[in-house]
């Protein structure tokens, strides 16, 4: 309930910065539910901290990615193809997850916690983008390898 609150907070004061050039989101990278992507790249452009503006470009990035698949997967269905929107639902998923299990540890100090996000945005795009282009046995190879260095 309180990131819902902090993030209502944000959202009403947006487009005011907490200094003279960074965006107040900056300081509470977890507070980032509800942007838009445009919104999340002016975030972007004003954070001090690399890291940190790193993951609201990853999360641009992501969720215009995820609206290139829908659109794609919504035109091919026109045509009479098949709806496979499994990979698009994957990508969501394993982002939506890494978010919540990172959330609590994201601040702007933590600066390992929001890099190993950032890999993890990273990672997800490129296999998801292999599946869409239709690289299926790559996106498994490098998803196997990945699995194989993780510790979890």
């Amino acid at each position: 309930m309180r990131q819902r609150i902090v993030g209502v907070v944000f959202l009403l004061f947006s487009g005011t910065p907490l200094s003279a050039d960074e965006h107040v989101a900056c300081t509470q990278p977890d507070a980032y539910e509800g942007y838009r992507v445009e919104v999340l790249l002016s975030i972007a452009k004003s954070c001090k901290v690399a890291a940190v503006a790193d993951l609201f470009y990853n999360r641009a990035y992501h969720i215009r990615q995820v609206e290139k698949y829908h659109q794609f997967e919504k035109l091919l269905n026109k045509q009479g193809g098949s709806e496979n929107i499994a990979y698009i639902d994957a990508y969501r998923i394993h982002i939506g997850l890494a978010e919540a299990l990172l959330s609590r540890s994201l601040t702007p100090d933590a600066i390992g916690a929001i890099r190993r996000l950032n890999n993890i945005y990273e990672r997800s795009g490129e296999i998801a983008e292999m599946r869409f282009r239709g690289y299926d046995l790559l996106a498994n190879r490098l998803q196997q390898r990945l699995r194989d260095k993780s510790h979890i």
